[in-house]
């Protein structure tokens, strides 16, 4: 496919491309630091995981229905979400605070004010807000691969949990929830994320208690990524498309998304 410019090419926020005949890429390019701003994530990645569903799901369904293609090849499908790949410096910085001013419900949403937050009410979220894009990824139909090539803050952190696996940049890369250091509190929904993503609460006390600043090599410690990789954007851009590559297969029969929001249910006793 030719590459997608949203929303538009005059307004260039990402891009949809194929790195493979399975392999979708969204790659950031809203500014130097790629805010998760609301027109970023309404007018762009939104649509963006739309787009690559719906062509996922049309040559899964043609394979699906062929008796001669016993691999369901047509199936296989693997996303990589990056920031643009010509900087080093950041995955995401999180929401921008123009946003978080004139608009606070784009991030406490109606569900946080009760304390029963849970997994469940993330997936029926209202649709004013970020729970749309955190509930489209966590039962995305395929594998979903971040190529953290740079800082991820806040919002960014969150964008980079929000995906099944994660590779980072080896070097001059930090991941933080760093809300403890400007004053601003967490909404249940993120803390939702990370205690569906993070086994160990330790690791969690870590991220939102001390706004602890992670290194590629404590991060792959603490298994919030899979992988760190050395050099630049490129090279963790191809760690990222190998790993992609690797778990394609896993969507073929199109439970892959079922089985992710299934397997979660262990954990929703914790929130």
């Amino acid at each position: 496919m030719h590459s997608v410019q949203l929303p538009s090419p005059q307004n260039l926020l990402l891009t949809v491309s194929k790195a493979h005949e399975h392999v979708w890429v969204i790659e950031l390019h809203n500014g130097e630091d790629n805010r998760l701003t609301e027109e970023m994530c309404v007018a762009a990645l939104g649509p963006a995981l739309v787009m690559v569903e719906t062509q996922w799901r049309d040559s899964w369904r043609i394979s699906f229905n062929d008796k001669n293609d016993t691999e369901k090849r047509g199936g296989y499908g693997a996303l990589i979400i990056v920031s643009n790949r010509t900087q080093n410096k950041f995955f995401s910085n999180g929401f921008d605070f123009q946003t978080l001013v004139t608009k606070p419900q784009f991030i406490h949403s109606k569900s946080d004010s009760s304390t029963k937050t849970n997994f469940d009410t993330l997936l029926s979220c209202p649709t004013d807000s970020f729970d749309p894009i955190a509930a489209h990824l966590l039962r995305f139909p395929i594998p979903v691969v971040a190529a953290i090539n740079g800082h991820a803050f806040a919002a960014g952190f969150v964008l980079a949990m929000l995906c099944d696996y994660r590779v980072m940049k080896a070097k001059k890369a930090w991941l933080s929830m760093n809300e403890l250091q400007f004053g601003a509190p967490v909404p249940h929904n993120i803390v939702v994320i990370f205690n569906t993503k993070c086994t160990d609460l330790m690791v969690v006390r870590k991220v939102f208690s001390e706004a602890h600043r992670f290194t590629a090599q404590e991060a792959l410690e603490a298994k919030l990524v899979d992988e760190i990789s050395d050099g630049d954007s490129g090279a963790v851009f191809e760690a990222a498309l190998k790993l992609a590559l690797k778990v394609s297969h896993l969507s073929k029969l199109g439970v892959f998304g079922l089985i992710k929001v299934s397997s979660r249910a262990t954990n929703r006793h914790r929130f």
